[in-house]
């Protein structure tokens, strides 16, 4: 009884290995037949896809080629700007201290002054360019004057302070006697009069005028 209970056993063990081994034999067929099939489904040669991504690296590294250079380039250029630019910032410099050490400008006083002047003389060439211009031959005095008459002239009633120019015409800058002020000085024009002379002519460092009952009187301008 033993003996047939020991050979159904071992029977049922081999039966139990036999299907073990038919089961991992197709598992294996199965795995050999995947392995076929992927060998089969693979690319001859992978090298195409290789060569096209290397080609398409070295097109773009042939495009950022010239971007770097004018990279560089524009570097290079701002580099030279900025050094011409702290020179001419040390040059300032250097000229604002020499502005600042040297003498003092004109004070206000001087500056308000000038305007008035600027602004008297203004007036007066707008006057002088709407008033009808006296003729040089009618203020000619008709009877001759002798040189006593003309030693005996009388000291002129101004102070020439020199020759004034606007555009193209010329002024002589007369500063009425007893007056101080840059305010009062007078610009004329031959044909003008002032305090009584009347200025004929200018020349390049004198002006001629006449005076009445005395005649023509030539004075210097500074």
């Amino acid at each position: 009884m033993k003996v047939h209970h020991f050979q159904a056993l071992v029977i049922g063990a081999l039966c139990l290995g036999a299907a073990v081994l038919a089961a991992e034999t197709y598992n294996q067929h199965q795995q050999l037949a995947e392995l076929q099939s992927a060998a089969r489904n693979a690319p001859a040669d992978p090298s195409p896809s290789l060569r096209r991504d290397i080609g398409e690296l070295r097109t773009t590294l042939s495009t950022l080629s010239p971007q770097v250079a004018a990279l560089k380039d524009a570097q290079h250029q701002h580099t030279r700007a900025q050094a011409t630019l702290g020179q001419q910032l040390d040059e300032l410099t250097a000229s604002i201290r020499v502005l600042q050490a040297g003498q003092p400008g004109p004070s206000s006083a001087d500056l308000s002054a000038l305007d008035h002047r600027i602004g008297a003389a203004e007036v007066v060439l707008e006057k002088l360019s709407s008033a009808p211009r006296v003729p040089a031959a009618a203020a000619s005095p008709t009877a001759p004057v002798s040189e006593k008459s003309k030693a005996k002239a009388p000291q002129p009633p101004f102070t020439l302070q020199g020759i004034e120019t606007r555009g193209s015409i010329r002024f002589v800058a007369a500063l009425p006697a007893g007056a101080h002020a840059l305010s009062t000085v007078h610009l004329l024009q031959p044909g003008d009069s002032l305090n009584g002379w009347q200025l004929r002519e200018i020349r390049e460092d004198q002006a001629v005028f006449y005076v009445p009952g005395h005649g023509d009187r030539t004075l210097p301008i500074p």
